[in-house]
């Protein structure tokens, strides 16, 4: 009997201490983007994509996620991230599943996303922050502030409520056939960053119209 409780007993202390070397440690997570990313993105999570976000067809945000020894955690599931605007005011509405990743972590804890994003919003300043399994990752060499990755966010959903509707076509009339430099001229409105709100912003507004998620 004495020894079956001493097997339980070290059953446990290795399930216990296994759960503390997987548990992911916000200040030695790290994440960063291969460039100055800028996404149109669409509460249904049909518009562009994120490797495709400076131009090209190659870009993507990283993540490694690593455990309190700075240890990589691997296999986290694809859907066990979130992010959001460093800056409050600007803060997304975003789906119920709003970003996966490409794959699982590998054994360095490292994973990426590169496809695209369903909620809706403007971020113009301050990037995003991420988050895995409710944890917000923070700057690594003062792990008091969030890591803020550079990315410009904007959506047919320009004020954000999880629906592209009539109410977002009349922020959007305030600023048709303006570009930059002019008065009243939002960048929230221009989806194909010409720096002019023009006919094919129109025409983006149009292809997502009455797109939602609630």
């Amino acid at each position: 009997m004495f020894k079956g409780k001493v097997l339980l007993f070290s059953l446990l202390l290795v399930f216990a201490t296994s759960l503390y070397a997987g548990d992911v440690d916000v200040c030695e997570s790290n994440a960063g983007t291969t460039c100055s990313l800028r996404v149109s993105i669409c509460p249904a999570g049909d518009f562009e994509y994120i490797r495709n976000g400076c131009g090209g067809d190659a870009d993507y945000i990283w993540v490694e996620v690593k455990d309190a020894a700075g240890v990589g955690i691997a296999g986290i599931p694809w859907t066990d991230y979130w992010m959001n605007a460093c800056d409050g005011a600007q803060e997304l509405c975003l789906c119920a599943s709003p970003i996966a990743a490409d794959s699982l972590t590998n054994t360095a804890g490292r994973t990426t996303f590169s496809g695209r994003m369903a909620g809706g919003g403007c971020i113009l300043t301050g990037g995003m922050y991420v988050a895995c399994q409710g944890k917000t990752f923070l700057d690594v060499a003062t792990c008091s502030v969030p890591i803020c990755l550079d990315i410009v966010i904007v959506s047919p959903d320009i004020n954000g409520t999880c629906e592209v509707n009539l109410s977002d076509l009349s922020f959007f009339g305030q600023s048709y056939n303006k570009q930059l430099g002019d008065a009243g001229y939002d960048p929230c409105c221009d989806f194909n960053d010409d720096a002019f709100c023009n006919l094919s912003d129109f025409s983006f507004m149009g292809e997502h119209y009455l797109h939602a998620c609630f």
